[in-house]
């Protein structure tokens, strides 16, 4: 059972690892705004959000496995910030590029007011996973279907915590690579233009994908 639930759990984290969500366009796109080593904090504060989002998860499958309500609301609202944040992303303009401005809250690519492409930190990077919809939908998934295969309770808990948030660390420092090396193409505006509407088109195709899915288990 241990081995069972061990593969569902590194399955389902290839997954969700190499398909783009919130928080890996967000560490493509920044690190190739400001740079790779921006992103130190970022992932940090994603780190952090693994873990918290884990516990808050792993606990609610534990005591209400068949309530779903909970999980409908997290579904839904992560897909508005999903397509918000898509949105954003697909119309950000190379030329508004600005890296002396100091780290404020994703919020702040949605605010059609905003002139420069804020540096994104520690308090960004946590705050996203409350409301990444892709990582609910995908940490709820994992508990509960690997959850009893782990033992159960905290212990199940941490086992799955370790291996999920070591992969998605792992997986953004990948990203951010990536992004990195975008640098000299965002600045440039017919280049760095189509960067950011490719990006931003894939991160709403995956908020349709998931809008026809519905919030069922997969």
């Amino acid at each position: 059972m241990f081995l069972e639930a061990l593969l569902t759990v590194l399955t389902l984290l290839i997954i969700g690892l190499v398909t783009p969500g919130p928080n890996n366009i967000t560490c493509i796109t920044h690190s190739a705004v400001h740079g790779k080593n921006s992103n130190y904090n970022l992932i940090f504060g994603m780190a952090i959000g693994f873990i918290t989002v884990h516990c808050i998860v792993g606990l609610l499958v534990s005591t209400f496995a068949e309530n779903s309500i909970i999980f409908d609301v997290l579904h839904y609202f992560g897909l508005l910030f999903i397509f918000l944040l898509s949105l954003r992303i697909f119309t950000l303009n190379p030329s508004q590029i600005n890296k002396e401005i100091e780290s404020k809250s994703i919020l702040e690519l949605m605010n059609k007011e905003v002139k420069n492409i804020p540096i994104l930190g520690f308090k960004t990077g946590l705050f996203m996973q409350f409301i990444n919809g892709k990582e609910w939908a995908f940490v709820f998934t994992i508990m509960w279907l690997a959850l009893e295969g782990f033992g159960g309770g905290w212990l199940g808990i941490l086992f799955i915590t370790t291996i999920t948030t070591t992969g998605g660390v792992i997986a953004m420092f990948t990203w951010t690579f990536i992004g990195g090396r975008l640098v000299d193409i965002v600045s440039d505006k017919k280049r760095g233009k189509s960067v950011f509407m490719t990006l931003g088109a894939l991160l709403f195709l995956l908020g349709v994908l998931l809008l026809i899915k519905g919030p069922e288990l997969l």
